[in-house]
């Protein structure tokens, strides 16, 4: 199977592309990662009325995807240390694609969930594979920015979603629609990113640049996350914000359309603003915020990353405790505080780069995203859904009490979550120049 995949990369190893035309690439792969993953909360008060849904099931649905993306994204991440990357991410880009148009077409709840499996699959490929492809594209000191380049495709990506989603549904009146436009341009994405060209491993390293790296042994990414102590803090950061950042994904649309009476399409909009807007602004500031602090020192853009995560846990927290009568502040607050978290995506991937050899980054981060998406992304809806139905249980007025339950809901969870991510990256910051020493001191005398 590996061989199969490594002749359908295209074309055969040689002249890395250019860097910049390799990140345009990427991020719009990524940003129909993002589009297709964004769907079903845009539409999700259809998803739940179709199906007969509570908010405990619709955090399983959500979920599961997420599982099952962690759960595939370990053995994906090891098959790219060994295999050209944009093979991975290409045939990856092509699987997500297909099962994204089947979420269109299958009408049981059980094809469609059955179809979210297959896209959480095609998907937890790509950010392992490209992570490792974008590090040996970019020295250390431009990661960053270079990373939140890429990561754009994440708040372009739902912006899009958020945007466009709703009108779909409302033009072709269902909401199955979105899913099959989003089909067609991932489909052809995926045949140009399976011929981009297979870059050194390592060949933005200081240690050895352009120097051939092994294959990582199986199990050896692994050892390398264990030995790395900066990893458990990052371990536990990636847990709390993708714990924060599943919650408002999965459940803001609901939370404007229950508790403030707003309609799909301006849900919508307004979702749009909180999650993709400031996104965007974000990680456009936050690459160069976080490159000018690595300047100083390694540990400087883990500092940098820990004090923005402080600052989502305090504005999501005033945001979310608005009433009905102040959607202003639950626009504006939150935009903040999603705005401060996302940041930190632009020094997740640069801080593993930092302290993980080349040929087994991939891995490596295949583990990280794991990790982050069991403990957190897959908590963080069920933990969501299952307090919502909690709170609202045994009220008179059952439309009432979903609503009040469900903004109580992300009001206790995001910003408790995003605090866990905080303090994952201060305890990062104590061993992240030791880490690095470590790794270069191993690369200087391979």
């Amino acid at each position: 199977m590996a061989r199969f995949i490594a002749k359908s990369s295209g074309r055969p190893p040689g002249p890395r592309s250019p860097a910049g035309h390799v990140l345009a690439l990427l991020f719009i792969g990524n940003l129909l990662n993002f589009y297709d993953r964004a769907l079903p909360s845009v539409v999700l008060e259809q998803i739940k009325d179709e199906f007969a849904l509570d908010d405990t099931q619709v955090g399983i649905l959500s979920s599961a995807f997420v599982l099952v993306a962690a759960v595939a994204g370990v053995p994906l991440g090891r098959l790219a240390d060994r295999i050209p990357r944009p093979a991975v991410a290409g045939w990856g880009l092509f699987v997500w694609s297909a099962f994204t148009a089947a979420g269109g077409l299958l009408t049981s709840f059980w094809g469609f969930f059955a179809s979210r499996v297959g896209v959480g699959i095609g998907e937890s490929s790509y950010a392992p594979a490209t992570g490792s492809l974008l590090s040996d594209l970019y020295p250390a000191e431009r990661r960053a920015r270079a990373h939140s380049l890429f990561m754009l495709g994440f708040p372009i990506g739902t912006l899009l979603a958020f945007l466009t989603a709703g009108g779909l549904t409302v033009a072709f009146g269902s909401w199955r629609a979105p899913f099959l436009v989003a089909a067609v341009p991932g489909l052809v994405v995926a045949f140009f990113v399976l011929r981009i060209r297979e870059p050194a491993r390592g060949a933005a390293d200081p240690a050895r640049p352009g120097a051939p790296t092994p294959p990582a042994d199986r199990g050896e990414s692994l050892l390398s996350l264990l030995k790395a102590r900066s990893m458990y803090g990052m371990l536990l950061a990636f847990a709390g914000y993708n714990f924060a950042a599943y919650a408002i994904g999965t459940f803001l649309t609901p939370v404007l359309q229950r508790y403030y009476g707003l309609s799909l399409v301006d849900a919508g909009l307004l979702g749009g603003v909180v999650v993709g807007v400031t996104g965007l602004v974000g990680l456009l500031a936050g690459g160069r915020v976080l490159d000018r602090a690595a300047r100083r020192s390694p540990e400087a853009r883990v500092r940098a990353a820990a004090l923005s995560l402080v600052g989502a846990a305090v504005f999501s927290f005033a945001g979310l405790v608005a009433g009905r009568g102040a959607l202003w502040q639950l626009v504006v607050f939150l935009s903040l505080g999603y705005l401060l978290g996302i940041v930190y995506l632009a020094a997740a991937v640069p801080v593993v780069s930092d302290v993980i050899p080349p040929e087994r980054r991939s891995g490596a981060l295949g583990l990280m995203f794991a990790a982050g998406y069991l403990l957190g992304g897959a908590g963080g809806p069920v933990f969501v859904g299952i307090l919502s139905d909690s709170l609202a249980a045994g009220s008179a007025s059952a439309a009432e009490a979903s609503a009040h339950g469900l903004r109580t809901a992300l009001m206790i969870a995001v910003p408790v979550a995003f605090a866990v991510a905080a303090t994952g990256m201060f305890l990062a910051a104590r061993h992240v120049r030791a880490d690095r020493h470590s790794m270069l001191s191993r690369e200087a005398t391979a």
